[in-house]
């Protein structure tokens, strides 16, 4: 992997790139921004130009140590990630200790935390000691989704680089070079990653069709005989061991993103579901903007609340019956037609 090689995050490499040309490299960098946007691949990219043996201002991706570094097999190279919900203070102290050792083969002993949201608070407070008297030779990469999940004294003390989403077309490009989906498929994938690369997805493409035609009809029925339908396949959903309830949650936010943008007249080539653009603007009907907009936050709520370990069969059945009342809302609201 090298930095040439990441795709859609040109703002990101171009300062990544400033920074190794004037040597002027902090000792640790912030990487935030959605999931599946190329994070990760840019940490991997630079900790490899930064030790590849050809020396260049690019990783080679060939030499021993690029390889190593891939496939996280280098001795002065290391990667962590939750165990279980949160990066443990355990990880932190045992990470740092192996980061205050002297460089075994590299320039560069680099120490990735990926999923960095998780932090707890005496994680967080062991790794900011580190942080303020870094050792010499080393670089701290911090992955995370948004930055207010940290520390300010964490942030204000590293190098902060915003990834941004992928655009649609940037997003198929990648999935073509990376599967060997049909474009039906690619375009699945796409409404499912809102401007996200999940290649791993592939392996799910029948489970996701499924869930996205099951809930997109729903959204366009809304009958009582569909929500009763619904509420059992929603029942079945939150207590599957492939964790479906995300799959369903990731088709509600993507759609109802889709209703705002269609509501707000914006260009329609931007949309996720854009091979649905007819269902989208039938759909778009039965819900006010505010509607919309409060379903969404409705949404987050439920997500974080199962991810807290809430009772997903409720959760996931609550958001069928505040769906049913903004439907219900709007019926009762709009005004009569006239005689």
């Amino acid at each position: 992997m090298s930095l040439q090689q990441i795709l859609g995050q040109e703002k990101a490499i171009r300062l990544i790139r400033k920074a190794i040309s004037h040597e002027r490299i902090p000792h640790a960098w912030l990487f935030s921004g959605m999931a599946h946007i190329g994070k990760y691949k840019t940490a991997l990219a630079l900790a490899q130009t930064l030790n590849c043996l050809e020396n260049g201002d690019d990783a080679c991706g060939h030499c021993d140590f690029c390889r190593q570094i891939e496939h996280e097999h280098f001795p002065d190279f290391r990667v962590v990630r939750p165990e279980g919900k949160n990066i443990r203070i355990a990880q932190v102290r045992d990470a740092l200790d192996w980061l205050h050792l002297h460089p075994d083969r590299a320039k560069f002993r680099v120490l990735i935390f990926e999923d960095a949201d998780q932090f707890n608070r005496e994680s967080a407070n062991a790794f900011l000691k580190t942080l303020e008297e870094p050792p010499p030779d080393t670089l701290i990469i911090l992955i995370n989704l948004n930055p207010q999940n940290l520390l300010e004294t964490i942030v204000s003390r590293c190098q902060h680089i915003r990834f941004r989403p992928l655009s649609r077309e940037m997003v198929l490009e990648i999935l073509r070079a990376e599967t060997e989906l049909s474009e039906d498929q690619l375009e699945l994938l796409v409404s499912f990653g809102a401007g996200g690369v999940c290649s791993d997805l592939a392996l799910q493409v029948e489970l996701m069709q499924n869930i996205h035609d099951s809930v997109i009809g729903s959204l366009t029925d809304l009958s009582a005989q569909c929500m009763e339908s619904m509420l059992q396949r929603t029942n079945d959903w939150a207590k599957s061991k492939n964790e479906e309830w995300r799959l369903v949650l990731d088709v509600l936010e993507n759609w109802f993103r889709d209703l705002a943008w269609i509501k707000h007249h914006l260009p329609q080539q931007d949309l996720f579901h854009a091979q649905k653009k007819q269902e989208l603007e039938q759909c778009s009907k039965r819900f006010r903007l505010e509607d919309v907009y409060q379903f969404s936050k409705d949404l987050a709520e439920i997500r974080k609340n199962i991810e807290l370990n809430a009772n997903r069969t409720l959760a996931m059945e609550s958001l069928w019956i505040r769906l049913k009342h903004y439907y219900t809302c709007l019926l009762y609201t709009s005004p009569s037609p006239r005689d």
